[in-house]
């Protein structure tokens, strides 16, 4: 499960984008830089059926450059497309003016992500400068017609399959694969708890590492990242690591300590989960206790919108009788952090400068009294529990709180 603002953001992170258009140009010796190809016909030289997406001419100058920026990865952005090419220059007394100027250039949408073309680009462009060194595949009048058949073919491939296979001639063949890229994973901290989307245990074997070996042996969505630390073993740092190392493989997803003593909110996105029977089934499955039949969904859901600031768990499950309905309550909040339509208000201890100083608090407690850290941090950093912080808190009567 994952927040659905998250399943947005990773789906455009790893899946590629989609190829808009391909086209070749060349070096002219009379015209200058000059489209011989494109897929598909029109989208960069109009012609008296089409209008063209980009203006070649404002461009060209960085399609075909001088020979300082060829060799090198080269995106330009118009308006709504993102074009990327890598320029060729090829220094041979055989040619007019003794040399031969390309680029195979990939359209986008603007805001695309192409990181996962960036390797494909320069492999093409790696395969056609070896082509022709060898044969003059592109210069040569005879073959440099299969250049349209062979983008036509990138394109369609690529869109459709991630990959392509396109033979050239008995020698040489073009194999391109599209690998989905991410970001980097956000930093873990010792308070979060990890919970499990896959089942690691199954997907464990003989390579893995034995540092992970033994912190994934410890993941259950109850323990914090400290915690798994301590029971595996581990130096934390190194747990934190593994724990962005599975984050980044979607092996993970990291949540708030559960505490009775937790406030809850809803996000103006519960209102999205109305309209997908999918996960209100999910939902219901995911909350009932084993054995036992849950509550209806319209129940669930109205459980869900009287959280609210102000009103700690323990006073929402008293207030609504939650005990007597077959819920894991748990599973229940967890499954709305997930979700993205429930967050978590935290608490911020905050002691004045002025009194800072005078506090009979334990030093190391006292820095972090600045409105900067949150009951779950200090509490783990402190290895206490929430209760045990309120009453250390309360021998110091200056000492406020924020809720956000």
């Amino acid at each position: 499960m994952q927040d659905y603002a998250q399943q947005e953001s990773d789906f455009q992170a790893g899946i590629p984008p989609r190829l808009i258009s391909i086209f070749y140009s060349v070096f002219d010796l009379n015209k200058g830089p000059k489209v011989v190809f494109e897929v598909p016909e029109g989208s960069i030289i109009s012609t008296g059926l089409s209008t063209s997406i980009i203006d070649f001419d404002s461009i060209s100058e960085y399609i075909i450059p001088k020979q300082q920026l060829c060799g090198h990865l080269v995106s330009i952005c118009t308006e709504s497309y993102k074009i990327m090419g890598f320029p060729v220059y090829i220094e041979d007394d055989k040619y007019e003016r003794n040399a031969f100027m390309f680029n195979l250039s990939f359209v986008f949408d603007r805001d695309a992500d192409t990181s996962s073309y960036e390797p494909v680009v320069r492999k093409v462009a790696r395969v056609l400068t070896s082509l022709e060194t060898e044969n003059e595949f592109l210069s040569n009048e005879a073959t440099k017609d299969v250049m349209y058949n062979i983008i036509e073919q990138l394109l369609e491939d690529l869109n459709s399959y991630c990959e392509c296979q396109i033979p050239i001639n008995s020698a040489n063949t073009i194999n391109l694969k599209l690998f989905p890229t991410y970001r980097n994973p956000p930093p873990v901290y010792d308070y979060q708890v990890p919970i499990c989307t896959v089942n690691l245990k199954a997907l464990m074997d003989d390579n893995w590492d034995i540092t992970m070996k033994k912190i994934a042996m410890h993941i259950n969505g109850i323990h914090h990242v400290k915690k798994i630390a301590e029971m595996a073993d581990v130096d934390y740092g190194l747990a934190r690591k593994c724990m962005e190392h599975l984050l980044y493989y979607g092996c993970v997803i990291m949540i708030d300590i559960f505490q009775f003593s937790n406030v809850y909110a809803v996000k103006p996105d519960i209102m999205r989960i109305i309209e997908d029977e999918t996960v209100q089934s999910e939902c219901l499955s995911y909350v009932k206790k084993p054995g036992t039949t849950p509550p209806s969904f319209a129940k669930l859901f109205s459980l869900y919108c009287s959280l609210k600031h102000g009103s700690t768990l323990k006073e929402w499950v008293q207030d609504n009788q939650v005990e007597s309905l077959n819920i894991d309550i748990r599973r229940f909040i967890s499954f709305g952090v997930i979700k993205g339509f429930l967050y978590r208000v935290h608490k911020y201890p905050i002691l004045p400068e002025p009194h800072n100083q005078q506090s009979e608090l334990p030093s190391r407690l006292r820095k972090l009294l600045n409105g900067k850290h949150h009951y779950d941090e200090i509490c783990t950093m402190e290895g206490c529990s929430a209760r045990k912080l309120d009453e250390i808190l309360a021998a110091e009567p200056e000492v406020k709180f924020i809720w956000r």
